[in-house]
């Protein structure tokens, strides 16, 4: 992604910054592009591509420092001034909000982990395994889909090291709910009790294997 920003005026409509955003989600859009929506246009002397281009090369294009400069700094940015210094800080703040605000994802039924993981599954004739990791309070530390193969279960060094990599304190491995060969399913009762004997040699909580139901769309 360029961190530059052309003129906009010089920019297609669809290359444009609220258009791109539009198409694409802000996710799509680079730093300078972001800034250019925020402040909305520029001055007579300073077009609105010279000052976000400005404001990216004095924070090295690094948006967490944009955070840690003063008001006064900021408004002596080339193109900055009061105005504009005041509208970015008003928006600074209401990111740092936004992140003190949001709360950890709290699993500790089965329920809840159901509801949760339940949007993950897709398929309803293939077997698919997802693993879901915990710390101590039973917070959603990760996810992930457990590839099967080359037998029909996820491979457990790959679970154990996943675990550990996210460092969790329990997990729970999720299948889709499919009727499996009589044959499957009792080797599926074996795998989890390993499974839950090689968590436990880490010092790590196995809750066990939830079948999750789909919702039919």
């Amino acid at each position: 992604m360029e961190t530059g920003l052309t003129n906009i005026k010089d920019l297609s409509v669809a290359d444009r910054p609220r258009e791109k955003l539009i198409k694409l989600g802000p996710a799509g859009l680079s730093n300078a592009e972001l800034l250019a929506i925020i402040l909305r246009s520029g001055t007579r002397t300073s077009p609105l591509a010279n000052i976000c281009n400005s404001i990216i090369e004095a924070i090295a294009d690094d948006v967490f420092k944009l955070s840690k400069i003063d008001f006064e700094q900021l408004a002596k940015i080339q193109g900055v001034g009061e105005v504009k210094a005041i509208t970015l800080q008003a928006a600074i703040e209401l990111g740092k909000r936004s992140v003190k605000s949001s709360q950890p994802l709290t699993l500790k039924d089965d329920k809840s982990i159901e509801n949760f993981i339940r949007a993950y599954y897709h398929a309803e004739n293939v077997v698919q395994y997802h693993l879901v990791m915990l710390n101590n309070r039973s917070e959603l530390l990760a996810t992930s889909e457990m590839v099967t193969g080359p037998g029909p279960f996820p491979d457990i060094k790959s679970i154990l090291k996943l675990s550990l990599a996210a460092g969790a304190f329990e997990i729970v491995l999720c299948r889709n709910k499919i009727k499996l060969p009589k044959k499957i399913a009792d080797e599926e009762k074996a795998y989890t009790i390993q499974l839950d004997a090689a968590a436990s040699m880490l010092r790590i909580k196995m809750r066990g294997l939830m079948v999750i139901n789909q919702l039919k769309t």
